[in-house]
């Protein structure tokens, strides 16, 4: 629940679309779904020192100052929408030669995308974290119970005793050995992995129920930087103006983007 003095605050909230997925890997749509990308066109590298801030690319004349880059191919660091890789100088001639921001390293032959983003439309939210695991170990959030019978055939497992803590995307762990990752919460005491037990579960096994790496969200903010919270509170709203959530992990849910 969002407390009152959250509501007094804000004019109304909305669930924020997420980026970073596998339909959207470099994370192009805004917390409300608009496209954070307004034009775009493609060249490829024809010559490029191992690292450096200078680009000889195949003649491409809508190039332009300003641009940012994408190369989601390069090896072994792709070039993504935020990691803010921008044009600086450009000039058309036999080839276009470009001068970025920062230096990279890549091979003749790379094809590279350069695009314009619309900022001075970007809508601003603050961000309510309506669900964050405890945390345990060196785990996001551990959580137990015990265990019925379950043959390896299968993708289902039942604990006796209801617990609503468990969620999808925790690794199971029976008496300490990883038996799977849970695909989808049936009820607060029935699970289905993702794929059948690699062993039997005996009768009474504990199990465990963790996942496996801290909670953490990733934004953008209104001023185009990239911000990682770690552990945030449950019922926190993020103190910066975020414009996107590029990715969640560890159990981050019932997220709010707040007006």
């Amino acid at each position: 629940m969002i407390r009152n003095y959250y509501t007094e605050a804000f004019k109304g909230g909305i669930a924020p679309i997420i980026g970073g997925t596998p339909a959207d890997p470099n994370a192009t749509q805004l917390i409300d779904g608009t496209v954070k990308i307004t034009e775009s066109t493609t060249a490829t590298s024809v010559l490029n020192a191992a690292t450096s801030v200078t680009i000889v690319l195949t003649l491409n004349i809508s190039i332009k100052r300003g641009m940012y880059i994408t190369a989601p191919t390069i090896a072994p660091s792709p070039v993504v929408i935020n990691d803010n890789l921008i044009v600086q100088q450009v000039v058309h001639g036999i080839n276009t030669t470009v001068t970025l921001n920062k230096p990279i390293q890549m091979n003749a032959g790379q094809v590279l995308t350069f695009f314009n983003i619309k900022q001075s439309s970007w809508k601003e939210y603050s961000l309510f974290v309506g669900t964050s695991p405890e945390q345990g170990n060196n785990f996001g959030s551990i959580t137990s119970g015990t265990a019925n019978l379950a043959n390896q055939a299968q993708n289902q497992i039942t604990i006796k005793v209801s617990n609503p803590y468990v969620q999808v995307g925790m690794t199971v762990y029976d008496d300490g050995v990883q038996v799977g990752v849970i695909a989808t919460v049936t009820n607060s005491t029935t699970f289905v992995l993702v794929a059948a037990l690699a062993a039997d579960i005996v009768a009474n096994s504990i199990l465990t129920f963790a996942f496996t790496v801290l909670p953490s969200i990733s934004v953008l903010t209104i001023d185009n930087r990239t911000v990682t919270f770690t552990n945030p509170a449950q019922g926190f709203v993020l103190p910066v103006s975020v414009v996107q959530i590029t990715s969640v992990a560890g159990g981050i849910s019932n997220l709010i983007a707040l007006e």
